[in-house]
């Protein structure tokens, strides 16, 4: 399964509006970042692009946004063809550099002097929960909310009722037309009441990121 924008900029700490502009052609520089799932007729992420967009909220807490394309341009060119989800990649306090971890572990610079090795330095770990430059609280991508689980391995990393393959918006979907949690269980017997609390908290989460970047646009 996809992810739609909305349900994109909640899980990786980007807006809705850098989103739509990350993935628009630039005269002269490209697009930053396409979805897997194409643009057209409305832009589908996959779990790997979440993965991706979160590493690029967390370098635009320290980066100018020219300099993440750089950071995306080098790594393009060092490894053709390879999804940038599969990199690791942190900037230095103050934004003097990125540097990216290799698979060997090594730490490699790839603004100031790319290719060049530098210190090593703690690795925030995408995965984790996280608060972006502007003060928006991002989830843990693995466990968003209570009762709702990420695994790639999953519905291809789509937002699933914990411990079954029940897509969380069909439950909270089912309580915002009025179907009490224990009509639900009786639909989905392993879904408690816990579980339904959690998919509407990932619901208004989508929607409260929509509003902002809608106020904001």
């Amino acid at each position: 399964m996809s992810y739609p924008t909305p349900l994109a900029a909640a899980l990786s700490g980007a807006s809705v509006p850098q989103l739509n502009y990350w993935r628009r052609k630039i005269p002269g520089k490209g697009v930053l970042f396409a979805p897997e799932y194409g643009s057209r007729p409305r832009a589908l992420y996959s779990y790997r692009d979440i993965v991706v967009l979160r590493m690029f909220a967390r370098l635009r807490g320290d980066l100018s946004l020219q300099k993440v394309r750089k950071v995306v341009a080098v790594l393009d060119e060092m490894h053709p063809g390879t999804h940038l989800s599969a990199h690791k990649v942190k900037a230095l306090p103050g934004g003097a550099t990125a540097v990216w971890v290799n698979p060997d572990g090594d730490y490699v610079d790839v603004l100031k002097h790319p290719g060049q090795g530098t210190l090593k330095i703690v690795m925030d770990d995408v995965f984790n929960a996280f608060t972006t430059s502007d003060g928006r609280h991002v989830p843990n991508l693995g466990k968003p909310v209570t009762g709702v689980r990420i695994d790639p391995e999953v519905r291809g990393g789509y937002p699933v009722i914990e411990g079954t393959r029940i897509p969380f918006h069909i439950v909270a979907g089912l309580c915002a037309d009025g179907v009490p949690a224990n009509e639900i269980a009786e639909l989905y017997p392993s879904v408690s009441a816990l579980d339904v609390e959690g998919a509407v908290e990932l619901t208004r989460l989508v929607a409260g990121t929509h509003k902002r970047s809608s106020t904001a646009a």
